[in-house]
């Protein structure tokens, strides 16, 4: 197979680009060393990004046992751009932006009364235009996470906004003259897991619960969005819990077990105005029978849901992102406990260690990936 200078030179740039990334501040002979290349090239391909900006010194570093002239580090310029990502989540948004090195910046927050997409798309523009105005450098990409389907880079549904006619991708990338990414919010929790892990994940499912259900799967370190951007929406698979019920009348598992059901299922049977996990754990606490019952089927339902991921996908980790685990950590041990006493698969069940925020951090990684040019590498955030 004969392969392409241009190609070869590309996949050159890509290696010291992740190397200066992942591990910075770095020499230019360690990066010689770390990709396999000669100096001479490293040294070209340095200083490529050097005049583009992207790359900037980072003063001298250690000399070697033998002495002679301290090696100059480098690192990614910090100031070269930033990023955006957008979760739109139910009647609400959150915002993060992150430098191009994937250091924290900003984040808002800010909480809508309907579904009118065209009010959100106004919040979006004041807000995207305000970090334009108090920031130096350039914006260089926008990150939007949908609770729903995305093919193509298209919303095909969302249960939480209407956006019939509305090319929601397009609209932004014109309106601001930047590249636009849409993507399924369970599967931005997977690349989180995937890229902030201290270990490297080749194989993982992350099962996002708030007010649906849904799973990101990684697959060979890569993202999973099966035919048409479906895979992974378990909270639409049956439930089977009526007899003679056709398809399209059954109940779907995320209207039985879903966090914000339970809630709900709570709060009516206790015949109260208003709940929250913190009400529900203090009940917890206190032993209320009506409350424990309810969290019982809530437990039974999920350990059937996370055994039936498990068997389907055999990941390496199955990682819950769910803010009631972090309120009944009790419940998810339980369930790992269960499911390794029952299977030889010995599979890791564990909380995210960023249940509130995943989405977003994971957005922000997949952005910067696409602007470096690096999506098929793996890369070490920090928070």
């Amino acid at each position: 197979m004969v392969i392409h200078k241009e190609t070869m030179r590309s996949e050159n740039e890509k290696s010291v680009l992740q190397r200066i990334f992942t591990e910075s501040p770095i020499s230019k002979s360690q990066v010689a060393r770390d990709v396999s290349l000669n100096k001479v090239t490293v040294s070209q391909i340095i200083n490529k990004f050097i005049s583009s900006g992207l790359v900037v010194e980072a003063g001298s570093g250690d000399s070697t046992q033998q002495g002679g002239r301290k090696p100059e580090l480098l690192q990614i310029n910090s100031k070269y751009g930033y990023v955006v990502c957008i979760d739109l989540g139910y009647q609400e948004l959150s915002v993060l932006s992150m430098s191009i090195n994937g250091q924290k910046l900003d984040s808002r927050h800010a909480i809508f009364k309907d579904d009118d997409i065209n009010i959100a798309i106004k919040q979006i523009n004041e807000i995207l235009a305000e970090l334009q105005g108090i920031r130096e450098e350039n914006l260089l990409g926008l990150l939007v996470s949908i609770h729903g389907i995305v093919h193509k880079n298209q919303v095909i549904y969302s249960p939480f906004w209407n956006m019939h006619q509305v090319d929601l991708a397009d609209l932004l990338a014109k309106q601001f003259d930047i590249p636009v990414i849409l993507e399924n919010e369970a599967n931005l929790t997977a690349i989180f897991e995937r890229d902030y892990s201290e270990n490297e994940i080749q194989n993982a499912v992350s099962i996002s619960m708030h007010k649906g259900i849904g799973a990101g799967i990684i697959i060979d370190g890569e993202l999973y969005r099966g035919r048409k951007g479906e895979a992974g929406e378990i909270g639409q698979t049956v439930a089977f819990e009526s007899e003679n019920q056709s398809l399209e009348k059954s109940k779907k598992i995320e209207d039985v077990c879903s966090p914000q059901v339970i809630l709900e299922q709570i709060k009516n049977t206790k015949g109260i105005k208003y709940i929250n996990w913190q009400l529900v754990r203090q009940m917890f606490d206190d032993d209320d029978q009506e409350t424990l019952e309810i969290l019982k089927m809530f437990e039974n339902n999920i350990a059937k849901i996370i055994s039936n991921v498990i068997v389907s996908f055999d990941p390496d980790v199955l990682v819950v992102n769910a803010y009631i685990f972090k309120e009944f950590p009790e419940i998810l041990k339980r369930i790992s406990d269960g499911f390794a006493n029952i299977s030889v698969r010995n599979t890791p069940i564990v909380l995210s260690q960023n249940v509130k925020n995943a989405s977003l951090y994971g957005g922000c990684a997949q952005m910067i990936r696409t602007i470096l040019g690096v999506s098929k590498l793996k890369l070490q955030y920090r928070e």
